[in-house]
């Protein structure tokens, strides 16, 4: 509990919680995370945990700051400028859309989720850096940070989550997605004609291309803010 010295659980620290939540919720979904398991990850009873903390609350709150480890918005040596904002964003925005999907798991349960710790906010305080050195004011870059971050956890989100019960049974993103365009293709043309006519275009292109697209018109509406 709060305000108690951590005694009976040596070695026991909350980035060790942190890390042992996050492992499981990768492995096991949001079903599989209990403070006995957590425990058992890292070695000692449950009831030990409850000196660092208090419920499976604060538990998730570690592991959301733990998901932030070892990402870095802009590879080492590289900073944005005036005249690089764009691609500098551009890059920070793939970078986390990568890192995220390497801890799909975790992502379905904590996006969303605003905990700072230890560990994001290095990250974050360069992606807010990033912004500030475009020129953006202090307000609009709060924002831009909260619409890029929000609307890349919520695509990975998206390509988290299996796309339907085909792909949940074993068939492959791509097999799934051809049986969603069937789906589409043979509905009654007279009825649903736009579906009929997009279902190849709605079941493709892959989610790289989506993802691209997506990010360009999110970059377009922040260089007319700058410009603004």
């Amino acid at each position: 509990m709060a305000g108690r010295k951590a005694t009976g659980s040596p070695g026991v620290t909350r980035e060790n919680l942190a890390d042992a939540a996050l492992l499981l919720l990768e492995r096991e979904g949001p079903k599989g995370l209990s403070m006995r398991k957590v425990a058992a990850e890292v070695g000692v009873q449950a009831a030990s945990l409850y000196w660092h903390i208090r419920n499976k609350e604060e538990l998730l709150d570690l592991a959301s700051d733990a998901l932030w480890e070892g990402y870095t918005p802009l590879p080492p040596g590289r900073t944005a400028t005036a005249d690089t904002w764009r691609d500098c964003l551009a890059t920070a925005s793939r970078r986390l859309r990568t890192h995220l999907l390497t801890h799909a798991g975790a992502v379905r349960v904590l996006a969303g989720r605003f905990a700072p710790g230890t560990r994001s906010p290095g990250p974050m305080e360069e992606m807010l850096a990033l912004l500030r050195r475009a020129g953006f004011g202090p307000a609009d870059t709060a924002d831009a940070a909260y619409t890029l971050l929000t609307w890349v956890q919520g695509f990975v989100l998206h390509e988290a989550v299996p796309m339907s019960a085909a792909e949940e049974h074993g068939a492959s993103p791509q097999e799934a997605a051809a049986e969603a365009r069937e789906r589409l293709a043979g509905l009654p043309a007279d009825r649903y004609p736009h579906l009929v006519e997009l279902a190849g275009e709605l079941s493709g292109p892959g989610m790289d291309s989506r993802f691209e697209f997506g990010l360009a018109r999110l970059l377009d509406g922040l260089e007319v803010l700058r410009g603004r």
